[in-house]
């Protein structure tokens, strides 16, 4: 069996302006060419822009050896544009890497986006220029402040800025730097409009009729779901009727949607169970015998064919239901995750166990369940009667 080539070159037909055929070639550089198998997967596929199999061979040639004279170099002798490159990939990056084989959760889909925020705000700055050794505190809070110029106090300097410190500490902690010069540096206060919750009125009104506002029992029971278990949308698309015990009025929760296409183990790796109330119960039933699909293995939401609804039907079903109920979702921040919010205000507010309600919902920390709770007017009032009965008044 012959030795693999270095690289492997690909033709693709291309339309010219004047309406002629040509050609341009492609390339993927394989470990044969000693380059490291991270450098080789973020090599693959990409265009030479030639047009003739001479002047693209030169061309990846002189490729590999670019890469192999960066190679050469430290990491700490790079830029930090050049350091950066192969960060969030899925294939390449060293963070997800480390993660991956530590054993913890990351997706796809979280890379991606982690990705194109970097594409967008770190690789756009003066920063990438400086070598990686060099950059300072000074330089980082100097980055933070054009963030804030452009975009002002908002998720998107945090988020930039997350990135940023992530890929830092992880060059320390790779030893490619001696020193972490993100330390010291604290988060940004932003403005972050607060969710909204639906009122019991308004759970009545969008659920008492059946499939009122929702147009189909398939749409009625996805958001009784949400506004009865707290369940996320991810794991409302992901249930399986194998997940419904009809007999003991459970739900296991044990996976959920985290992209398209990719799905994994609930948020934090969580699997959970949480009670079916009565008339989740019955709607489920009543679903489940109008489905066609009802396999253990088959989504509890799907099409005919078997495929999952998605997230655009997810979102068009939520707007619909909200004009037709004339809630006006958008100036109360409504989203169909309030309704988890929702759910855990309602039952703090009724004394239910804090700690038997982040079980259900899927929370380890009460810091995260206080950010899901929102007291309103309704919820308070009581108040002024006991002090009333206090005072004696």
């Amino acid at each position: 069996m012959g030795r693999e080539k270095p690289y492997n070159l690909y033709k693709r037909k291309i339309k010219l302006k004047n309406g002629k055929d040509s050609v341009v070639y492609y390339y993927s550089i394989n470990p044969s060419s000693g380059l490291r198998s991270t450098i080789c997967k973020s090599e693959q596929r990409k265009t030479t822009g030639c047009t003739t199999k001479y002047e693209a061979t030169s061309y990846v040639l002189s490729r590999i050896e670019e890469l192999k004279s960066q190679k050469a170099r430290k990491a700490s002798d790079l830029s930090f544009r050049e350091y950066v490159e192969p960060f969030w990939i899925w294939e390449t990056c060293p963070h997800v890497d480390r993660l991956r084989g530590e054993g913890k959760s990351i997706t796809r889909n979280h890379v991606k986006i982690q990705r194109s925020v970097m594409v967008n705000h770190l690789f756009t700055d003066t920063i990438v220029s400086i070598p990686l050794s060099e950059i300072t505190r000074d330089d980082i809070l100097q980055f933070r402040s054009r963030l804030i110029n452009k975009h002002g106090y908002t998720r998107t300097v945090q988020k930039a800025m997350g990135i940023l410190k992530t890929i830092l500490k992880e060059a320390y902690f790779r030893e490619h730097i001696d020193r972490d010069p993100t330390v010291g540096i604290g988060k940004i206060k932003y403005e972050q409009k607060e969710a909204g919750v639906f009122s019991p009125e308004e759970l009545r009104i969008l659920f008492s009729d059946i499939p009122g506002v929702w147009m189909d029992l398939k749409g009625y029971c996805a958001f009784l779901l949400a506004a009865t278990t707290g369940m996320r949308r991810g794991e409302i698309l992901a249930l399986q009727w194998r997940n419904i015990d009809f007999d003991q009025g459970v739900i296991t929760i044990e996976q959920a949607w985290k992209g398209r296409g990719e799905i994994g183990p609930p948020k934090w790796n969580r699997k959970r169970i949480v009670p079916i109330p009565e008339k989740l119960l019955s709607t489920l039933s009543n679903l489940k015998d109008e489905s066609i699909r009802i396999a253990p293995e088959d989504f509890v939401l799907c099409y005919d064919d078997g495929s999952r609804q998605g997230d655009t039907w997810w979102k068009k079903r939520f707007m619909r239901a909200m004009g037709k109920a004339g809630i006006d979702y958008k100036i109360r921040n409504l989203k169909p995750h309030s309704f988890r919010h929702t759910l855990n205000t309602i039952l703090r507010d009724a004394g239910q166990d804090p700690a038997k309600i982040r079980a259900a919902l899927g929370w380890q920390q009460e810091k995260v369940q206080d950010n899901y709770t929102h007291w309103q007017f309704d919820h308070l009032k009581e108040q002024a009667r006991i002090v009333d009965d206090i005072l004696g008044f």
